[in-house]
């Protein structure tokens, strides 16, 4: 192949051009967002997908479900009433929050229970006092 500029060949350096020139094209998308818009995103990446989140629209609407993809300009919802996908643009959304509500056993988080340590102790108690007066 033929070699310029101290030993490289041409079609290095052309391939070396389109790679920085594709750089500013992929950061415009994220780069068109408001204020408001970028905000509601960041909130959106601290939650895993699969949380229970509650979303205040713009039109005065609620929405409540499991939170989907989050893309660059919008994310999805499963529609916690309907079960149906939803997909928001950031500009739609006025706040996001997670919720403490849950759909079913595993779906969102840890559900604390403070009878457990309170039965394993009566239970361990019982079997000390057992033990103590069986000898």
């Amino acid at each position: 192949m033929r070699t310029v500029f101290g030993g490289r060949s041409v079609v290095r350096l052309a391939m070396a051009w389109t790679l920085l020139a594709m750089v500013p094209a992929g950061q415009a998308q994220s780069a068109n967002l408001t204020k408001h818009e970028r905000k509601i995103h960041k909130r959106l990446l601290r939650y895993e997908p699969g949380t229970y989140v509650n979303v205040e629209l713009r039109d005065g609407t609620d929405r409540a479900g499991l939170l989907g993809a989050v893309g660059p300009v919008s994310f999805t919802l499963a529609n916690s009433e309907s079960n149906a996908q939803e997909t928001h643009a950031y500009s739609e959304v006025a706040r996001v929050s997670e919720s403490r509500e849950y759909i079913g056993e595993g779906s969102g988080g840890h559900h604390f229970r403070p009878w457990v340590p309170v039965v394993v102790g009566v239970v361990a108690a019982g079997a000390a006092v057992t033990a103590f007066e069986v000898h």
